[in-house]
């Protein structure tokens, strides 16, 4: 229902930088709206990690649109068991490539 946290290894979004007032998220995996205002976004997706165990803390890392492009990549390998199934069906969209 979106109050429960939530624990990836990875997860990639968009920051949409606007000379406008408004910045934007893109976020392919949120219930909430896309894109989301960036306002929006940050107090309903980045809740504080008080009731998390230390280990689960967030941890984040922003890159630049172009260098992941050109460096990021997932085969989604490390969302199957050892026996090669899918622990939860993977995304609808295609996996990420580098350009």
């Amino acid at each position: 229902n979106g109050h429960y946290p939530s624990s990836q290894d990875y997860h990639v979004i968009l920051l949409h930088v606007s000379s406008r007032e408004q910045n934007f998220i893109y976020d392919l995996d949120t219930v909430l709206p896309f894109p989301c205002p960036f306002d929006v976004y940050s107090v309903e997706a980045f809740r504080l990690d008080d009731g998390l165990r230390p280990e689960f803390h967030r941890k984040i890392r922003m890159i630049r649109a172009d260098l992941y492009l050109k460096t990021f990549a997932s085969d989604r390998s490390h969302m199957r068991d050892a026996s090669g199934k899918w622990q939860k069906p993977p995304p609808s969209y295609p996996c990420i490539e580098t350009a």
